[in-house]
């Protein structure tokens, strides 16, 4: 792996692309027989044709390698790996190491890409020399392929060299999608890609985390592939608990060490230790409020986990968390009753959506009109 010590914080430097480099498409899959043909078929219908798929199962006991097979017949350039289960981040890290590409994609194995993806993306590296991140926006569809919702994901990409913004925000670049948006130079991903294997289930959190330090993003608005959330998916969930949020929590101070380790190898100890704790991320202290009201915590610790939170600059900018300004007033249960809701899938937070949608719907008909 490349040593690197550039004194100060500045993106590190990269070797211009090829006319027509060779993309990796990294796969990681675990029962899904059910939606790994569809996710296959996707980058077969792509229209820039320099890739290889690499797919690493890891140890499905459904019928997912079946199905990878007739793919990997019907196409050379898909290939399969096999491995006892370990997780998504170590299924991950074998097929990086299985693959060559200038360019490393990640498509989890119940993602779609629209066909223009690979394309769009090769444009976006080389519309700026410096850039070693390029991402896009996504949109959500259910188990059966159908809309959840007719708006992108994020209304805003993060975007440039967001490295000095993060350290002074607790390692937090924001606005960056999940995994089947994310596209990194090989020269980036070398850096970091033996990927923890603490971090089951979320390989991509590492790369959220760790490429803005270190490289520019460029960002693709057009939504270049579909989300798919259910019940099965890892980041699917119907309401927030208290163990989840403490293996949030827990991941997140990981990712902050391996943050650390790499400002380190990449800049030297005087640029790590300019990496502010986790408290300057409103997100962290957000997470970390709700946690202490759902473990039923002593009092003067969650009073003080809400001064914290509420006294943060970025507190209050999303109009879904402002009610947590009142939180500490509120009884346990009105609490509780609040995050199903906000977080949740309960009947009433669905039927609200449903309402809210017809309406928006039925006002754009009438603008079109």
């Amino acid at each position: 792996m490349q040593e690197l010590k550039t004194e100060k914080l500045q993106p590190i430097e990269l070797p211009q692309l090829k006319e027509k480099p060779l993309v990796s498409i990294l796969i990681a899959n675990y029962n899904y027989e059910k939606y790994i043909g569809e996710t296959l078929e996707s980058v077969l219908s792509q229209t820039y044709p320099n890739w290889e798929a690499i797919v690493c199962d890891d140890g499905s006991k459904d019928n997912s390698c079946e199905v990878i097979e007739t793919y990997v017949k019907k196409d050379s350039r898909i290939k399969l790996i096999r491995q006892q289960n370990g997780g998504q981040a170590a299924a991950l890290a074998v097929a990086y190491q299985q693959s060559n590409g200038q360019i490393v994609c990640l498509l989890d194995s119940d993602d779609l890409w629209m066909p223009n993806k690979l394309q769009k993306v090769l444009d976006a590296f080389k519309s700026d020399l410096k850039c070693g991140f390029v991402i896009h926006n996504v949109i959500e569809i259910n188990s059966q392929g159908e809309l959840i919702k007719s708006t992108p994901m994020l209304n805003k990409l993060a975007s440039g060299w967001r490295a000095p913004f993060a350290l002074l925000n607790g390692g937090f670049a924001y606005n960056i999608p999940p995994s089947s948006a994310l596209c990194i130079r090989r020269e980036v991903s070398d850096l970091f890609f033996h990927i923890n294997e603490e971090f089951i289930g979320g390989g991509d959190t590492l790369i959220c985390h760790l490429v803005p330090l270190v490289t520019v993003i460029v960002p693709v608005p057009e939504v270049l592939s579909k989300y798919r959330k259910h019940s099965a998916s890892y980041t699917s969930f119907s309401t927030l608990t208290a163990d989840g949020l403490k293996q949030h929590l827990n991941v997140l101070e990981s990712v902050h060490q391996e943050q650390r380790q790499l400002l380190k190898k990449v800049y030297g100890a005087e640029v790590a230790e300019k990496l502010t704790g986790l408290e300057a991320s409103e997100t962290y202290l957000n997470r970390r409020y709700l946690f202490t009201r759902l473990k039923g915590e002593p009092k003067l610790e969650r009073r003080e986990a809400h001064r914290q939170l509420v006294a943060h600059p970025q507190f209050g900018k999303s109009i879904t968390e402002r009610w947590l300004q009142w939180g500490e007033y509120l009884p346990d249960a009105l609490f509780v009753a609040l995050i199903d809701f906000i977080y949740g899938s309960s009947p009433l937070k669905r039927l609200v959506k449903l309402i809210f949608g017809r309406v928006i719907n039925s006002s754009k008909a009438k603008a079109d009109w």
